[in-house]
């Protein structure tokens, strides 16, 4: 017997799936913008109480009115699958096995282009099953590469496995074109505990903080950054940093994969925040505090930006070959 529904409840007038369980978590999946993860509902409330929205705490920033998709969207991204590169892209502009392709310049605070091409597509509902446990919704979107500046089609899917306590996205990426295909991606979750940022205590893998120049792009450079290490509060600090994990899995011999865990704390509980790392897989974590400390960036990310130009992490793809990628999260209330 399942504990588990879909379903459709449009944001004014872009389509949204919940992935619900009987008392009342849900997962919400703006399919319509960016298949975006919109909302991440927990009940708070013990025994059988009534579930209402009020005995919900939302793990996730997201959309909640119609209009702030179009308000607030296009600079915060927030929850959608970036790809075919995640972060800045220098100067709207790169090169590739001797060609030089010319992107969008689609923010007006910096000349550059940023995550890719999905960030604000509707995403195609395939499937839906469920058990005791868990349930499973899969959505797909197309690029088909009519567009000079990345002429390579691919197909994208997101797998994504609901529990209530957890969510997990199986992020798959398929080469349909004839050419190798020049590929990194990431996502842009924003998460909350129900109280400002400042009072969570934040917890970070070992890892090396990439260096920027006066354009906010990396210069290649790293040092050591032990400040969340150990765990502490993340206080009034602002933080907008690539924190790049440690390992070689640049060589084909490189197989071993691991996962790295960003773990946030507060009042409410825990979120064990996980991404799946190793040879062409998240090996970099971005992560934002907004100005409004209501939540924050916590971004799996397969390399610092601007990969493309770089190419430090760049995931080549033959014809007809595939990659999967994998993170979620887990809730452990107090």
């Amino acid at each position: 017997m399942s504990n588990f529904k879909l379903i459709s409840r449009p944001l004014g007038t872009i389509q949204c799936y919940v992935l619900q369980r009987d008392d009342g978590a849900e997962l919400e999946i703006l399919s319509g913008y960016g298949g975006g993860l919109n909302a991440w509902r927990v009940p708070v409330t013990e025994n059988n109480a009534t579930i209402n929205d009020s005995d919900k705490l939302d793990l996730l920033f997201g959309y909640r009115e119609g209009d702030d998709i179009y308000k607030m969207g296009p600079d915060t991204n927030a929850g959608c699958r970036l790809a075919p590169f995640p972060g800045r892209t220098a100067y709207a502009k790169f090169t590739w096995n001797g060609g030089s392709y010319a992107l969008i310049n689609n923010v007006s605070w910096a000349p550059h282009a940023l995550h890719g091409f999905l960030q604000n597509k509707e995403w195609k509902f395939e499937s839906f099953e469920s058990d005791s446990e868990s349930c499973t919704a899969v959505f797909t979107c197309d690029w088909p590469g009519a567009f000079a500046g990345f002429p390579f089609p691919f197909k994208t899917t997101n797998k994504v496995t609901f529990t209530g306590e957890s969510y997990t996205v199986e992020a798959s990426v398929q080469n349909i074109g004839k050419a190798l295909m020049p590929y990194s991606e990431g996502w842009h979750p924003y998460y909350s505990l129900g109280e400002k940022v400042n009072d969570l205590k934040m917890t970070l893998p070992e890892s090396k903080l990439a260096l920027l120049d006066q354009a906010d792009l990396p210069t290649g450079n790293f040092k050591d950054d032990t400040r969340f290490v150990g765990g502490r509060a993340i206080g009034d600090e602002f933080i907008n940093d690539c924190f790049c994990l440690g390992g070689d899995f640049s060589s084909a011999t490189a197989q071993s994969q691991t996962q790295a865990h960003v773990f946030l704390e507060g009042c409410a509980g825990k979120l064990d925040i996980w991404q799946q790392a190793g040879q062409g897989q998240y090996n970099a974590i971005q992560i934002y505090t907004p100005p409004t400390r209501a939540s924050i960036a916590i971004e799996p990310m397969t390399s610092e930006p601007d990969a493309l130009n770089h190419h430090r992490g760049l995931i080549e793809i033959p014809p007809e070959d595939s990659r999967k990628f994998t993170f979620g999260a887990k809730f452990l209330k107090k």
